[in-house]
């Protein structure tokens, strides 16, 4: 009997201690749901991988793989020997050598064309490049360059600028002197039409000097000899045409004349250098 009242009394105290004792899933439940500890375990981690990548552990564990990689094809002879840099006019070759970033004697796998591309690009006269690489061992690069299109002079200096109006470059060169010049606020991305315009009238076009924008509304024209011409805001196409006929058939400009307006429809306003100002009647053409 007294063996048998030992088993029970063990057995009896087995299933007390497993009752007291949650299982392990449990106790890591429990543990979550506490947020301090939660937030002390987050923090270990990223402190850990910051110092991973903080240490450069994994930049510079790439940098070796890809040499490894490159060697074998550097030793074959895929290495840099030839850049060839084409359709530069006013980009000096060393500029462009710069820009690119590529070394001579370096593996031509490493030459990336788009960065180099966009390395280029920051150079004030490139509008567009390509940059490729020619196997096993040169570089291409065709530039593609603004077009000067005319001169803006403001009171901090003189501009070159495209078609646009965008600055290209300070004018400090004579070799732009026959660039039109245009001057005034909002000049530079108004005058593309009217300066299309004067080339067609070749007389008033010879004789031009400045352009002036006024009030960001219209245009008047500078001239040889001191002569303003007032053009309308409106219709001023006709009006440069009707200018070129007044210089080549009237001769107004051998005349002591400071400005011409042509802004008023039915007459010619001549201002005089001595401050006389006379209208005069518009021929009336069939």
């Amino acid at each position: 009997m007294w063996p048998m009242r030992r088993v029970k009394i063990a057995r009896g105290k087995q299933k007390r201690a497993g009752a007291d004792t949650p299982p392990a899933g449990t106790r890591i439940g429990s543990a979550l749901r506490r947020p301090i500890l939660v937030l002390t375990l987050a923090l270990i981690v990223l402190g850990s991988l910051g110092g991973v990548f903080a240490g450069g552990y994994i930049t510079r564990a790439a940098a070796r793989l890809q040499a490894a990689i490159i060697a074998p094809f550097t030793g074959a002879g895929f290495v840099v020997r030839n850049i060839a840099v084409t359709g530069q006019e006013r980009t000096t070759p060393d500029a462009a050598y710069r820009a690119l970033g590529i070394r001579k004697g370096s593996s031509i796998f490493s030459v990336n064309p788009n960065a180099a591309r966009a390395r280029v690009l920051t150079l004030p006269w490139v509008a567009d490049v390509e940059v490729r690489r020619r196997f096993p061992d040169a570089v291409s690069v065709r530039l593609i360059e603004k077009r000067p299109f005319a001169l803006w002079k403001d009171g901090s200096g003189v501009w070159i600028v495209e078609r646009s109006g965008a600055i290209i470059v300070p004018a400090d060169s004579k070799d732009f002197g026959r660039l039109p010049v245009v001057t005034g606020a909002g000049a530079p991305e108004s005058a593309a039409p009217l300066i299309d315009a004067l080339s067609g009238e070749r007389a008033t076009e010879a004789r031009l000097q400045a352009i002036e924008r006024i009030s960001q509304r219209r245009w008047d024209l500078h001239l040889a000899g001191g002569v303003t011409v007032r053009l309308p805001e409106e219709g001023w196409q006709q009006q440069l045409q009707e200018l070129e006929r007044l210089i080549i058939d009237k001769g107004v400009l051998e005349r002591d004349i400071e400005t011409i307006d042509l802004r008023y429809p039915d007459n010619y306003v001549f201002r005089l250098h001595n401050g006389d100002s006379r209208p005069v009647p518009r021929e009336r053409r069939a």
